[in-house]
């Protein structure tokens, strides 16, 4: 990675915290962007476990990131036991790192809209069987034959509402690294509850 093409960004706490909403808010947007996917933590029953998420809600304002889970999940579990969550992203020599508490929907408002405007090729997802993390005897994707090649249509889709699913993490803490020719810079940023977001400057 050559650093040296990429200057370091305005160093104010305001412009900091500016900046890794506003990276945040693109990875919501656009789906190219190195800040669409972010690494979720969870906490298992064999220890610490992560994998990608998709960034679908990104919401300033509230604090609150959210993405898109089969309840039939294991992370659906671990959310249940332990809703602490921490979430990675790195892209254009920036890595944010953001912590919060996750809060699971599945039967009321948040998911409702979610799934009305989800499209259909991502809906195909959650009508994989059986429950993703299940063992087969040979590599399988799990959906019917007939969808392995397309999308399904509004009336098939439909069966995947039951396993379809929100996840939403009020975030709590945020810290920001970014990584330059003339020396690499970091920041935390932590709120309680809806109090306004508070900085410090930390040694790389």
């Amino acid at each position: 990675m050559d650093m040296r093409a990429t200057p370091t960004p305005s160093l104010t706490l305001t412009a900091v915290l500016d900046s890794c909403w506003a990276l945040l808010a693109e990875g919501q947007r656009l789906r190219h962007s190195p800040f669409h996917q972010g690494v979720l933590a969870t906490s298992a029953a064999r220890g610490p476990t992560a994998r990608y998420v998709v960034m679908r809600q990104v919401d300033r304002e509230r604090g609150v990131l959210g993405f898109h889970t089969d309840r039939r999940s294991e992370k659906w579990g671990e959310l249940e036991r332990d809703p602490r969550v921490s979430l990675c992203f790195f892209g254009q020599s920036v890595q944010i790192r953001a912590e919060g508490r996750a809060t699971r929907h599945t039967d009321d408002a948040v998911a409702d809209l979610a799934w009305k405007r989800t499209g259909l090729m991502s809906r195909r997802c959650y009508l994989a069987s059986p429950a993703p993390g299940t063992g087969v005897e040979q590599a399988a994707s799990g959906l019917p034959q007939h969808l392995s090649t397309q999308r399904p249509n509004e009336s098939e889709s439909a069966a995947g509402r039951a396993n379809f699913a929100v996840v939403t993490v009020q975030l709590q803490r945020i810290e920001w690294l970014h990584l330059a020719f003339d020396g690499h810079r970091r920041a935390r940023f932590s709120r309680a509850g809806n109090s306004p977001w508070s900085g410090q400057w930390l040694v790389p």
